[in-house]
C-alpha cells in the first residue's frame, strides 16, 4: 500500500494593488520541468512546521517577507508514480506589498505578475488552478472566511 506523506508546502503569493495578481516563478533549465510556471514550492525539513517552511522557501525563492498569511481550506494532493506515494501538499496564501522587490533564487530563471483572472492559464497542473480559484473565492471574494483562515501568531526566528 502506498504511504502518505507530508513533505511539501506550496505557497500563493499575491498582491491586491494596483489590481488582484498573483506572482509566478518560472523553473529554471537544468531543474526538472523547466520553463513550467509555478507558486512557490518547497520541502519541509525534518521536524518543521508547514507554516515554517513556507515561510523560510518564501524568503529564499523571492527574497519577500509578506505582510499576512492564509492557510487555503483544502490540501493538494498529488500521487507520485515513480515513488508509490501520495503526498498531501497544506496551500497556503500570502498577501505581499504591491512594490515587493523579488530576488530569485537558482531554482527559478524568471518571475511575474499575473492578473488574478489569467493566472489559472499560466500555471501547469490543474490542482494549481484549482488554488488560485481557493485564493480568489476564500481570501479576496469572501472577507469573514478570509479572517478565519489568517495565520496569526509569531514569525519565526531571525526573520
Amino acid at each position: 500500500m502506498p504511504a502518505l506523506s507530508f513533505t511539501h508546502v506550496e505557497v500563493y503569493l499575491f498582491r491586491r494593488r494596483p489590481g488582484p495578481a498573483l506572482l509566478l516563478l518560472r523553473r529554471s533549465p537544468g531543474r526538472k520541468l523547466p520553463g513550467v510556471w509555478q507558486p512557490v514550492t518547497g520541502h519541509l525539513k525534518r521536524g518543521e512546521r508547514a507554516i515554517t517552511a513556507a515561510r523560510r522557501e518564501v524568503l529564499e525563492e523571492t527574497g519577500i517577507a509578506p505582510v499576512r498569511w492564509f492557510s487555503l481550506e483544502s490540501p493538494t494532493v498529488h500521487f507520485d508514480a515513480a515513488e508509490d506515494r501520495a503526498r498531501v501538499l497544506p496551500v497556503f496564501a500570502a498577501e505581499i506589498p504591491g512594490r515587493a522587490r523579488v530576488r530569485l533564487s537558482r531554482e527559478h530563471d524568471a518571475w511575474r505578475y499575473v492578473p488574478l483572472r489569467r493566472a489559472a492559464t499560466v500555471v501547469l497542473w490543474d490542482a494549481q488552478r484549482a488554488a488560485i480559484a481557493a485564493l480568489k473565492s476564500q481570501i479576496l471574494d469572501h472577507p469573514r472566511l478570509a479572517a478565519a483562515l489568517e495565520i496569526i501568531g509569531p514569525r519565526p526566528r531571525g526573520r
